[in-house]
């Protein structure tokens, strides 16, 4: 290190000594004692500044650079710099690039490799202990020793929610200031850990958003891209961190298991109004599975950073009192629960993107001693929301580079090492053998074992909490690296009743999102908790597989294979049989194959070479129970219309409806948005129409104003007599599913016999994202294959009285609590009341779900009421005979 004549003055040359020859991190001095300053240049003088390469400065006044520009910038500071690397992580939703950078000292990113490997040996708390018996010390002393020889690696990440453009546009002036600053700062983070750089957690969104601002500038456009900016969740890309349904998602995951941050920052902004940036410490409530020490290690960055923006004269930095993101899985995510002191910075916005927003009323919190220094100008600048992002990076950066050897021993070691010792809700989950849907546990193991999960399958009978359990059941132990994820997904949430704004009977505080994320009750599983400690002979599944299906033999001519009904993958083998075109019919009473009873709804199939082949192919994916008879089965059925035409009314910027197109693109569901232009002749091109959750009577009225957008999006314009147009279809023969909001919007156009009973005073009820008891009428063909008793998915969403309650499907039990997990009050105000219902209109059909039973695809086992719902209502009526002649 050179050090400047005029410092050396200031330092004994024993004190001197002593620094020069501190213990090393890996293989490089640590810095984070330094206080002299650098007079050397900059580090990578050939990497122009981002002014000089963007022909602006990030954060003028509506400038935006593009991500395509910005990838670019990038690689040529990865090729110019020698503490840069630039990789592409995996591909996204749309087939782009999925960028990430990392940043460290030439050293560090030389062993790399070495350093993820030492950073997995202090998260293996067994194999540490191992090693510590044999070196002869306590593992603590052990695991501290070993964390000497590594660094923590912080994860920064950038425009998940890509219309918050200050985000990715502040992190090339991070990324350039790392790269080229020679200064004591840089030099101590890039020496002290490595940074992992995610420019734009959502690429495609970014070239979305960006592009459009750029391509409308100087016209009379509306500047802000007016659709989902993620082709399937929009907005909702951040809420997918333990289905882990998107590609994006899938790829942070990784990222996250490989590089296991100490520290994970999330790069936000807010509304235009109130704090100027919000840090931790959060709201309540806090998780019981959530570990203390990741929740300490966020509030200290927290801190921190308000304490050095506060310092920097930047006004406004506010924590607490907002932001409850430690209750549930989706929203504290994935690192939450393996350590990761978990933060986002939640900056202002701007007008339209990037321009300067004026107000009276820009920020009037009073100063309090969560908002210490209120911002006080009636302006908000771009330049200043990129100054804000920029500032937050680095005191992020700097607090875990300080305390490094802490992170590392608390955040990996001791989160780990806890894992296999803290109070969980239960000792262990296990999945009883023989489920009603065994495709509904593929799916759900599945999940699991993608958080990396271990799970066990019985080799034997077994006994535990009291009740045997047969060989082949699954236990989930909570005692174990990621057990605290487990415990958080399939425990039944209570929400706690310590989340209040001040002692008992004051209101309770609710979470930033929904009150409970319990995968089993999601996909239809039956899950039990065991409290208590039991022995099993079990062995460690190693692969998530489904049971083989064999196709049963071929019957003779007139002969039908039986499907079961039981299980909301029965979608993917009705959409498969439409493909091919094969002749279909359900079941309207229950069939009896080999000694059993298949329910109601059951899938009867005319045998013949295409429908063997199409069942074959599509059973090896939904691997559900199919059967063979010599004979149609005694039953009269409903024949599904072949290849039906399906329709989604999902309007712009509808989130609820990229969701339903995900889940339907992945059953191979044959459907076509609906388009402004196709209100004039619904029937000519649809048979069923499925109107989204969130469709309101605006929406297809009024719509985009199409004199504000381009061409492109004349598609979600406003269609003054659309709901005219949708009686009409229906009246002339059209099949109509609304869900959610959605079925008040149908009720109104359709004039259907229901009253919306749900109370409008939040006081008095509340079900804010929660699990109710559901009793479904399974002879109904909107319930066809449903449980008689499961719960359902409900927030705050419509429940209906009905004039004729023979158009039932489901209900609310008209006694006892509804509540199943989660939260909420007041809910004898909606007992008794209709979830489900189907009406004839006309000619045609209409059903209904008040509940939002399609969200964010988390309730799957309710996915066989959309299948139901779907082909059903655009089927036909047949008698026996009709089946035998092939009618």
């Amino acid at each position: 290190m050179k050090v400047p004549r005029k410092v050396l003055g200031a330092f004994s040359f024993v004190a001197l000594a002593g620094l020069v020859a501190s213990p090393a991190v890996g293989t490089v001095t640590p810095w984070a004692n330094l206080v002299v300053a650098s007079e050397e240049p900059s580090k990578s003088p050939d990497i122009p500044a981002p002014g000089k390469f963007f022909g602006f400065e990030i954060g003028d006044e509506g400038k935006l650079a593009s991500f395509s520009k910005i990838k670019e910038y990038f690689q040529l500071i990865a090729s110019s710099s020698n503490e840069v690397d630039y990789e592409v992580a995996g591909k996204t939703t749309d087939g782009d690039d999925y960028p990430i950078l990392r940043l460290s000292s030439t050293e560090n990113l030389k062993r790399l490799d070495e350093i993820l490997a030492i950073n997995d040996r202090l998260a293996d708390t067994k194999a540490l202990e191992k090693e510590a018996k044999k070196a002869g010390v306590s593992v603590d002393d052990y695991a501290r020793n070993l964390a000497k020889t590594t660094v923590p690696v912080y994860y920064v990440e950038a425009s998940i929610h890509s219309t918050e453009v200050g985000t990715t546009q502040a992190l090339v002036n991070v990324v350039h200031r790392l790269a080229t600053e020679n200064s004591d700062e840089t030099k101590k983070i890039l020496s002290n850990m490595v940074v992992l750089v995610v420019p734009s957690a959502n690429p495609d969104g970014q070239k979305m958003v960006v592009d459009y601002f750029n391509e409308t500038a100087g016209t009379d456009y509306n500047r802000v891209y007016p659709d989902l900016y993620h082709r399937y969740a929009g907005h909702d890309n951040n809420r997918d961190w333990f289905m882990f349904t998107q590609e994006e998602s899938r790829t942070r995951l990784s990222l996250e298991q490989k590089y296991r941050p100490v520290a994970q920052h999330y790069m936000h902004q807010a509304g235009q109004t109130g704090p100027r940036i919000w840090t931790p410490p959060w709201d309540e409530p806090l998780s019981s599975a959530v570990d203390p020490i990741s929740v300490t290690g966020s509030n200290s960055i927290g801190m921190e950073a308000q304490k050095d923006l506060t310092a920097k004269g930047l006004k406004g930095a506010q924590s607490d009192d907002a932001y409850g993101i430690m209750w549930n899985a989706d929203v504290a995510g994935y690192g939450t629960f393996q350590g990761a002191s978990v933060w986002l910075s939640e900056v202002a916005s701007n007008l339209d993107l990037a321009y300067t927003y004026t107000s009276d009323k820009l920020d009037d919190a009073p100063r309090t001693m969560r908002n210490p220094m209120p911002y006080d100008s009636t302006s908000w600048t771009f330049k200043q929301n990129v100054q804000y992002h920029q500032n937050a990076a680095f005191s992020g950066m700097n607090s875990v580079a300080e305390d490094a050897q802490d992170f590392l021993y608390n955040n990996i070691y001791q989160v780990t090492r806890e894992s296999y010792d803290w109070e969980a809700e239960a000792y262990a989950y296990v999945i009883p053998a023989k489920q009603r849907d065994a495709y509904a546990v593929y799916d759900m193991l599945t999940t699991l074992d993608r958080g990396k999960v271990e799970i066990d399958q019985a080799t034997k009978n077994f006994r535990a909490g009291g009740k045997k359990y047969d060989k082949g059941s699954y236990i989930i132990k909570t005692q174990q690296p990621i057990g605290r994820w487990v415990d958080q997904l399939l425990r039944i949430d209570k929400y706690p009743d310590s989340a209040r704004k001040c002692t008992d009977g004051c209101p309770l505080i609710m979470p930033y999102s929904e009150t409970t994320d319990n995968l089993g009750l999601f996909f239809g599983v039956d899950v039990k908790p065991i409290k208590d400690e039991f022995a099993v002979s079990a062995q460690r599944v190693q692969t998530i597989s489904q049971e083989s299906i064999k196709m049963p033999r071929a019957p003779k001519k007139g002969g039908a294979y039986v499907v079961d009904p039981s299980s909301y993958g029965l979608g993917m083998v009705i959409d498969s049989l439409q493909d091919a075109g094969v002749t279909t019919y359900r079941a309207k009473s229950p069939v009896k194959v080999l000694g059993k009873t298949l329910p109601e709804g059951a899938l009867i199939v005319p045998a013949d070479r295409t429908s063997r082949k199409t069942l074959d192919k599509a059973l090896k994916d939904a691997a559900l129970p199919i059967y063979a008879l010599q004979r149609m089965p005694k039953t009269d059925a409903i024949k599904l219309k072949d290849k039906t035409r399906i329709g989604l009314i999902r309007g712009a910027n509808n989130m609820p409806g990229g969701w339903m197109t995900w889940m339907m693109d992945q059953f191979g569901t044959n459907y076509d948005v609906v388009e402004a232009k196709d209100y004039a002749n619904l029937k000519k091109k649809f048979d069923t129409i499925v109107m989204a959750p969130g469709i309101s009577a605006d929406r297809i009225t009024k719509g985009l104003d199409a004199s504000k957008y381009p061409e492109e999006f004349a598609w979600a314009a406003g269609v003054p007599d659309g709901l005219d147009k949708l009686d009409e279809f229906v009246t002339k023969g059209g099949n109509l599913v609304a869900l959610g909001s959605a079925s008040e919007t149908a009720a109104g156009a359709l004039d259907l016999p229901v009253k919306n009973i749900k109370p409008s005073d939040r006081e008095a009820f509340n079900a804010p994202g929660a699990l109710l008891a559901q009793r479904y009428d399974v002879a109904k063909p909107a319930a066809w294959g449903m449980p008689k008793n499961w719960p359902t998915w409900y927030n705050n969403d419509p429940v209906f009285k009905l004039e004729n309650n023979k158009a039932s499907a489901s209900k609310y039990p008209a006694k006892g609590d509804l509540l199943v997990s989660g939260y909420a009050r007041g809910t004898e105000a909606i007992a008794g009341g209709t979830n489900i219902a189907s009406f004839t209109h006309g000619k045609g059909n209409v059903t209904i779900a008040g509940g939002h039973i399609t969200f964010r695809t988390w309730p799957r086992a309710s996915w066989t009421v959309v299948t139901n719902a779907l082909y059903n209502g655009a089927g036909t009526e047949v008698k026996r005979s009709d089946m035998v002649s092939g009618k």
